[in-house]
C-alpha cells in the first residue's frame, strides 16, 4: 500500500511540474539514484524536512488582481483530495491525475471568492468551522486513545453480569381475567367463558369482572413471568393467578375456577414469549460500544471541566428567557381531540326567519 501510494504521489509531482513547463522535481530522498552518480557532499536533509518541502510544491496558483480572489494549490493539497475521495488516480494515469487538479483548483477558486466576498465571517459557517476543529480536536486527543478496543474483557464481562435482565428473559405470558365475588357465580359463568373467544372474554371482563383496575383493559394482565411479576413496572399478580396462567397449554385455553384473595377468577391465555437468553459472546461487541461511548463522554466531559476552571466562564441566565425563537407553529385544527374528529367547523345552524 506505501509501494502504491509512493508511486501515485511522485508521479502527481511530476505530472504537475509538466503542466507547469517546468523540469521533473528532483528525486526523494529516499528514491534509487542513477548509476555512477557521486555521493553528495552536504548531508542528506531530515526526512521530514524533504517530505514537508514535497507537499508544499506550488502546482497551480492564480491571482485576480487587487482586492481580487487568490490562492494555491500544493502537492500535499492533491493527496489529501486523492485520500479523502477513498483512493487517488493510479500512477501514470495523467487524465485521472489532471482531473484532480481541475477539480482542486476549481474548489480553491472557489473558496478564495467566498473569501473574498465575506462569506467566512458568516456566522453559519464560523460555527461550522468551529464544529469541524472540534471534531479534529477530538478525533487526535480523544478517539485516538479511548478506542473501543481499549475497553477491558473484564469490564465487558463486569457490565454482562450486572445486567442479566438485559440479556437473560424468562419465558413470558399474557392472560385476562374475569374476577367474580363468589365461587358460585364463577362455575356459572365458566362454561361461557371457555366457550368465549378472545373478544368475548373482554366484554365478560367489562360486565362481569369485581376487579376495577382490570375490567378496563378487558381484564387484560399483560406479559408476566411465572412468578407473576410484570414485564412493565407494576404490582406482582397473585401468584394463584400466575400459576394458573403457566399451567395452560395453548393460547385461547381457560382455567377452572381460582380462589384469589380478591375473589374467585377465571383465567384465559392470550400471549407467550418464549423464554430468550443472549449469551456474553453474542452481545460483547454490543457492550463494548456501549461502554466505550460512556468513556469516550466522560473524558470529553472531564476535557470540558477541565477547560471551565481554566477560563472561569461567566454566565447570565435570567437572559434566556429574552431569546427568541421565531414563530410557534400554528396548533392544527383538531389538536388534542380524537382521531377522525372532523377538522372543520361545523356548519352554522340558520336562523329561522319570523
Amino acid at each position: 500500500m506505501q509501494t502504491r501510494l509512493r508511486q501515485q504521489l511522485l508521479s502527481t509531482s511530476l505530472f504537475c511540474a509538466l503542466l507547469a513547463g517546468q523540469a521533473a522535481p528532483a528525486l526523494r530522498a529516499d528514491s534509487p539514484k542513477p548509476a555512477g552518480a557521486k555521493a553528495a557532499a552536504a548531508p542528506e536533509p531530515a526526512r521530514d524536512s524533504v517530505e514537508t518541502a514535497r507537499r508544499a510544491e506550488v502546482v497551480a496558483s492564480f491571482e485576480a488582481g487587487p482586492g481580487g480572489a487568490s490562492g494555491q494549490v500544493t502537492v500535499g493539497q492533491l493527496e489529501d483530495s486523492a485520500a479523502a475521495g477513498g483512493g487517488g488516480p493510479r500512477a501514470g494515469d495523467q487524465a485521472a491525475l489532471k482531473t484532480l487538479l481541475d477539480r482542486s483548483l476549481r474548489f480553491e477558486l472557489l473558496a478564495a471568492e467566498a473569501e473574498r466576498a465575506g462569506y467566512g465571517k458568516n456566522s453559519t459557517v464560523v460555527q461550522a468551522v468551529k464544529q469541524n476543529a472540534v471534531q479534529a480536536m477530538l478525533k487526535r486527543d480523544v478517539d485516538a486513545n479511548v478506542t473501543p478496543k481499549a475497553v477491558p474483557v473484564a469490564d465487558v464481562k463486569q457490565y454482562y453480569d450486572q445486567h442479566t435482565d438485559e440479556f437473560v428473559r424468562p419465558e413470558l405470558r399474557r392472560a385476562s381475567q374475569v374476577v367474580l365475588a363468589t365461587e358460585a357465580e364463577a362455575k356459572a359463568l365458566l362454561p361461557e367463558a371457555k366457550a368465549a373467544d378472545m373478544r368475548a372474554f373482554r366484554e365478560l371482563a367489562r360486565l362481569r369482572s369485581k376487579d376495577e383496575t382490570s375490567k378496563l383493559r378487558g381484564g387484560d394482565l399483560r406479559y408476566f413471568d411465572a412468578k407473576g411479576k410484570p414485564e412493565e413496572p407494576g404490582t406482582n399478580l397473585e401468584p394463584a393467578i400466575a400459576k394458573a396462567a403457566f399451567a395452560l397449554k395453548a393460547v385461547g385455553d381457560t382455567s377452572t375456577v381460582v380462589k384469589t384473595a380478591a375473589g374467585f377468577a377465571i383465567v384465559k391465555l392470550t400471549g407467550l414469549r418464549a423464554a430468550h437468553e443472549e449469551k456474553l459472546k453474542d452481545v460483547e461487541q454490543r457492550i463494548r460500544m456501549r461502554l466505550w461511548r460512556e468513556r469516550r463522554e466522560a473524558t470529553i466531559d472531564g476535557m470540558v471541566a477541565e477547560l471551565r476552571k481554566q477560563a472561569n466562564p461567566t454566565t447570565r441566565p435570567e437572559l434566556i428567557d429574552a431569546i427568541d425563537f421565531g414563530p410557534e407553529p400554528a396548533t392544527p385544527p383538531n389538536a388534542g381531540l380524537p382521531a377522525g374528529f372532523p377538522h372543520t367547523k361545523p356548519p352554522a345552524v340558520p336562523t329561522p326567519k319570523e
